[in-house]
């Protein structure tokens, strides 16, 4: 493990893989669109920032020698070695984070990004968090302990990390960008890949981003619940996509789409409802469908109509 501070670039980060093998990133800067170069993972390999001044190339060559089966570190020191002063940059101006699916971790920070208001990085097992010209030590301390003491999926964990990092006061020179990458054995829909490329909360942000990704997953789940005839266990997975869906008008649709199909026209009617205040002229177009043959004749559903 390292902490060290020295007297601005600004970037904090996490990087972290979980026990199923599920690897990711969450990292907030006062730069634009942090996502697109800076965070890289894979799950069942390991996830990878290239921070302060970014070298692209690092993330792909990292996982590639962590797929290898190079250590973090043994992977660490070949890409410092290879880094070829990048666009005018030596590996003084790096900040790396890496860890490996089996828990290992290491991490840098250059001479220059060490010079900055606050710079430091510390490792554990199954995470690496970093940062820059940061509020303080405090802010990779929380991050740390946060992630360390939430429970949850591995994105929900990385989330919890970042807000932790910027209430603890974050980047001393602004915020512009955050972004939250996980890649889940499962694949597919399951991954999460959410960018704040900029805006004046990018972690609150990215927070809803993550909310609705989640409200999604348990929308998808309902659905397929339903379809075994698990009703009971599909109203539960409903509840919970409702509660974190944060106005996303799709997931409402959904629910009313839902209820229908367990006979509860008084929960479409609902969910119509808050569908109508959301997007009025989806809602219309919505309740055209046959489907909703069974509100036809209900006083509210012809006056929205």
């Amino acid at each position: 493990m390292m902490l060290s501070a020295g007297p601005s670039q600004a970037t904090f980060s996490i990087v972290a893989c979980d026990r199923d093998g599920n690897c990711g990133v969450a990292v907030a800067t006062n730069n634009l669109a942090v996502g697109a170069s800076v965070p890289y993972a894979q799950a069942r390999v390991g996830a990878l920032v290239s921070q302060f001044e970014t070298n692209p190339s690092y993330g792909p060559a990292g996982l590639a020698l962590l797929a290898s089966g190079a250590a973090p570190q043994a992977a660490l020191n070949t890409l410092l070695g290879a880094d070829g002063d990048f666009d005018g940059q030596t590996i003084a101006a790096r900040q790396v984070g890496i860890v490996a699916a089996d828990g290992r971790a290491a991490a840098f920070t250059g001479a220059e990004a060490q010079a900055s208001a606050w710079a430091g990085a510390v490792s554990g097992d199954g995470y690496s968090v970093q940062g820059n010209g940061l509020a303080g030590e405090q802010v990779l301390t929380d991050m740390r302990h946060t992630f360390a003491s939430t429970s949850g999926t591995l994105g929900e964990r990385l989330m919890a990390a970042l807000e932790a990092g910027e209430s603890a006061g974050g980047q001393r020179t602004g915020r512009l960008s955050a972004a939250l990458l996980v890649r889940t054995v499962d694949g597919d829909w399951q991954d999460i890949d959410l960018r704040v490329d900029a805006a004046a909360e990018p972690v609150k942000d990215l927070r809803r981003l993550m909310e609705r990704h989640y409200a999604l997953q348990s929308m998808l789940r309902a659905e397929r619940q339903l379809r075994k005839g698990l009703k009971a266990e599909a109203r539960m997975s409903l509840s919970e996509a409702l509660r974190r869906s944060q106005g996303w008008d799709r997931i409402w649709r959904r629910a009313a789409r839902l209820a229908i199909a367990m006979d509860d026209q008084a929960g479409a009617l609902d969910y119509l409802g808050v569908l109508l205040s959301l997007n009025p002229a989806w809602a219309h177009i919505e309740m055209q469908d046959s489907l909703y043959a069974p509100l036809r004749d209900h006083p509210l559903f012809m006056a929205w109509r």
